[in-house]
């Protein structure tokens, strides 16, 4: 049953249509009048209104993951780096490296916390499958003779003159052969090795077979990887950087001729250096390449046939030096 209200509202819109129509009409009238149409009535307000709400803020695009960076070379293990180089000398002959951190002289700190920074730099130590595998050295020996003659001298063992230090800088920049045989005999060469595989833990270096010829002295990667990473704290500190200074400062050609820029020489910039070259023991050319840059040891040792030249092997030992990253010098 409809009621009075009811009836009211369908007879005000009969006459007079939606509330809105009404608003129109009376403003229409004012308007004809003359009368002034009341400010409620004009869109201005409403266009102040809307200019002064502040807009809504808009968030932000969602940052997108930013690219994988290339790893630094100071980020990169050896153990992520010897299977490229590896890889990079290919399968010519026989090729062992190793990798590894050189340790740091450590200052006022305890034996714990000594023991746990060789721990650490052992961990970061890697080599191939022929890492153990023993090479007769050729020049190699070299610094292992001089780092004990300069210990020996260090301790009073012996005494070395002017002539003598230079003698052994000579052996090492420029690879001499007659001074290390001089150094050899005066010094007791064979007992050199046989100290400094002591002192350093070197398991698998022994002097050669045959008196006189220390080229044929022999050693693996392994081991001379852990001399050049414990030297800076096996050896007094001068000592140390008086052999690093000689291998940093190599000349390019040996007093024999041979070219020493082959490997690690060359191709790792700022690298101090020691090179290696032997023919023929058994058949078989030896060429060699140590060094150490930026605070990283690298050791290449390679083994090839004698009907295989010397261009060819460099080149290998050039392609896998190459991939080698260098560390930013701490």
């Amino acid at each position: 049953m409809a009621t009075a209200g009811t009836r009211g509202s369908r007879l005000w819109r009969a006459c007079c249509g939606t509330p809105s129509a009404v608003v129109s009409v009376v403003l229409l009238a004012l308007l004809l009048t003359g009368m002034a149409v009341p400010r409620w009535a004009t869109a201005e307000d409403d266009v102040a209104a809307v200019e002064d709400v502040a807009p809504a803020e808009v968030p932000p695009a969602a940052e997108l993951p930013a690219a994988d960076a290339p790893a630094a070379a100071d980020d990169v293990t050896p153990a992520d780096i010897v299977p490229a180089v590896t890889a990079a000398h290919g399968d010519l002959g026989t090729f062992a490296v190793v990798v590894a951190d050189q340790e740091e002289r450590q200052t006022d700190v305890s034996i714990r916390a000594a023991e746990a920074r060789t721990a650490q730099v052992l961990a970061r130590t890697a080599g191939n499958e022929l890492a153990d595998r023993p090479f007769p050295t050729a020049s190699l020996v070299k610094l292992f003779l001089a780092a004990d003659v300069l210990h020996r001298a260090r301790t009073g063992g012996v005494a070395l003159t002017p002539a003598d230090r230079a003698e052994l800088e000579l052996m090492i920049r420029s690879s001499n052969d007659p001074a290390a045989s001089d150094l050899w005999v005066r010094f007791g060469g064979a007992q050199a090795v046989r100290d400094v595989a002591v002192r350093y833990g070197l398991t698998a270096t022994a002097p050669p077979r045959r008196w006189g010829q220390w080229g044929e002295t022999t050693t693996t990667a392994a081991d001379l990887a852990r001399f050049l990473t414990r030297l800076p704290v096996i050896a007094h500190p001068d000592d140390a950087e008086a052999l690093l200074g000689w291998m940093r400062t190599a000349t390019p050609i040996a007093s024999d001729g041979f070219d020493q820029e082959f490997g690690v020489f060359g191709t790792l910039p700022g690298a101090a250096v020691k090179q290696g070259w032997m023919c023929c023991l058994a058949g078989q050319r030896h060429l060699h390449s140590v060094g150490v840059v930026g605070g990283r040891v690298v050791v290449l040792l390679s083994e090839v046939p004698s009907s295989v030249g010397w261009d060819r092997a460099k080149a290998a030992l050039d392609a896998a030096a190459a991939a080698v990253p260098v560390p930013t010098p701490s």
